[in-house]
């Protein structure tokens, strides 16, 4: 296990603490990301908690992120048909 880096961000107004492998650069770009994303859903329903705001932000990002698992399976298995098929050729000859 690599060193423990420590990066403070800043949140939607809240500053949150950070320990673990990623650099610095990585988790503060997370966590812009993450803090747009809420600021983007918060402009839409102002009185909505930050409690709330949170979770509709990583359920959004949830469903992004199977999506692309989902596009990236069909990707690699297209991929694979094609090295087959390819393979199969070069076999036949």
């Amino acid at each position: 296990m690599g060193e423990q880096i420590r990066t403070t961000v800043t949140i939607y107004g809240e500053d949150y603490s950070l320990v673990g492998d990623l650099s610095e650069e990585v988790v503060e770009a997370l966590a812009y990301h993450v803090d747009s994303r809420i600021r983007v859903l918060a402009s839409k329903n102002p009185r909505v908690s930050l409690n709330r705001l949170a979770v509709l932000t990583a359920l959004n990002i949830a469903g992004e992120f199977f999506e692309l698992q989902e596009e990236h399976q069909k990707m690699v298995a297209a991929l694979q048909q094609q090295w087959r098929s390819k393979r199969e050729a070069k076999d036949a000859k």
